[in-house]
């Protein structure tokens, strides 16, 4: 009784964020203080993408490929938005560890500096070219006219996204995954009931399909940002702005943009390699690409909260490296990393036996259940190894060694993953389980490199 009233308690504490100093006390505890509320933001987000797809497959086999192949894209934004958040998070979490508050929100200032001009930019040019890039996507003549304003009206608020994903990098680092997890929930709140109306116009408001769905997505994540906002200027205080901290500060903006840009071309190596994936894959035919399509969303939903436990990993090493404590940081990597493993393992189990019912559930077409269901096979198998994998270069990242997990993922995805898929999946003749072959072998090399490199502990002597 007294071991179930003790978890609930630092349940309690982790939901509420009231603890954000994890430089000191137990290991565990300050493990599971921040991967709760990670785990419980990611798998918000999980269900921004879960949401949409039960939405949309409702509208039939082409709005799936559309929402798929923008989405497609999307994630390369998203991929700019991740290597600001590393930044941000690196950078805050050190700073925060050194017990330097006003250096932290100077950071913090200074990254969202960043991340709206980047965000500015590249929102502009994508509904400016939305039509060039469906047609790169190999969008036929009619899914380019069925999914053209959808995909303006996703790329117009691209900025927004950027934003909301850079300032959780923020709280992230200021120890506060709390704040984090609840803009999700905000925004995920919103984003269902918006979609269930704008979709297939509930009460007043017209059906507007796919439409729907993308202003759904547009006005949750404004949202979120607001929240963002009015929380960060009126609560946080590990993380203290002043007016000093509003002045451009050049040095520490070209800290971070060193930093963001190592990050970024990061996430753009997985992100790219999964829209050229997205090319090879359409080359099997509509079946082949909506079934990859159908099974990435799950295996999205299913392994987003494990990537909150290794953003909790994360925090845990920037604020010990800063507080000058590197055994204490490689001790809590392992331990993550152990508690990563257990869970990916048990949601690898229920794919393993209920992969297909759960298929079921996002499509009828027999061909798309079929090849959905056997990439979810062969994912399932690497979900063992997802557990260290993520622990370490979420915390690589966090010390600094950005660039070394960039190399690690273009050995994984350029090296290893497409070049097989191609020769397996269409030379080979192998169709769809070729490529799932060749996407499994890829995550078991990444897992064995990622390992390797962590054991060695250059990266404790990095300094940010």
């Amino acid at each position: 009784m007294k071991t179930i009233n003790t978890f609930f308690s630092l349940f309690r504490s982790a939901i509420a964020g009231t603890e954000k100093d994890f430089t000191s006390g137990s290991v565990n505890r300050a493990t599971f203080l921040l991967s709760v509320p990670s785990m419980l933001e990611l798998s918000m987000e999980a269900l921004f993408v879960v949401v949409d797809l039960l939405f949309v497959s409702s509208l039939g086999e082409r709005a799936i490929t559309i929402v798929g192949i923008v989405n497609s894209v999307i994630i390369i934004f998203h991929s700019i938005a991740m290597g600001l958040s590393i930044a941000a998070t690196a950078v805050i979490s050190r700073r925060v560890g050194e017990q330097r508050p006003r250096e932290a929100g100077q950071a913090a200032v200074q990254a969202m500096y960043l991340g709206i001009s980047i965000a500015l930019v590249f929102s502009i040019l994508s509904v400016w070219f939305s039509r060039n890039i469906l047609q790169l996507a190999g969008a036929d003549a009619a899914l380019l006219t069925e999914g053209h304003l959808f995909s303006r009206i996703m790329f117009g608020s691209i900025v927004l996204m950027i934003l909301r994903v850079l300032m959780n990098g923020v709280f992230r680092g200021a120890g506060n995954a709390a704040m984090a997890m609840r803009t999700l929930l905000l925004s995920n709140a919103i984003n269902a009931v918006l979609c269930a109306v704008l979709i297939f116009g509930l009460g007043p408001a017209p059906a507007l399909g796919l439409t729907g769905a993308a202003i759904a997505t547009a006005v949750a994540n404004l949202a979120g940002v607001s929240y963002q906002c009015w929380y960060f200027s009126r609560t946080e205080s590990r993380v203290l702005i002043g007016k000093a901290q509003l002045l451009p500060a050049w040095a520490v903006i070209k800290r971070l943009f060193k930093l963001a840009a190592s990050g970024t071309v990061q996430y753009l190596v997985p992100s790219s390699s999964r829209f050229l994936m997205i090319i090879i894959v359409s080359r099997l035919g509509e079946s082949a690409l909506a079934g990859y399509i159908v099974a990435n969303r799950i295996i999205m939903f299913t392994v987003l909260p494990a990537w909150g436990i290794a953003n909790a990993a994360g925090v845990l090493t920037g604020q010990n490296l800063g507080a000058g404590q590197p055994e204490r940081a490689e001790q809590s990597v392992w331990k993550t990393g152990a508690f990563n493993m257990c869970f990916l393992g048990s949601i690898a189990l229920v794919l393993l036996c209920f992969g297909e019912s759960v298929v079921h559930l996002f499509t009828c077409e027999t061909a798309v259940a079929q090849n959905a269901t056997l990439y979810l096979r062969y994912m399932a198998i690497a979900y063992f190894f997802f557990g260290y994998t993520m622990v370490i270069s979420r915390s690589l990242n966090a010390a600094g060694a950005v660039h070394l997990v960039t190399l690690l993922y273009v050995l994984m995805f350029y090296i290893t993953q497409l070049p097989l898929a191609y020769l397996l999946g269409i030379r080979a003749s192998w169709g769809p389980q070729g490529i799932f072959i060749a996407i499994l072998l890829s995550e078991l090399v990444l897992a064995t490199a990622c390992i390797i490199v962590f054991r060695r502990g250059a990266w404790k002597k990095i300094k940010v």
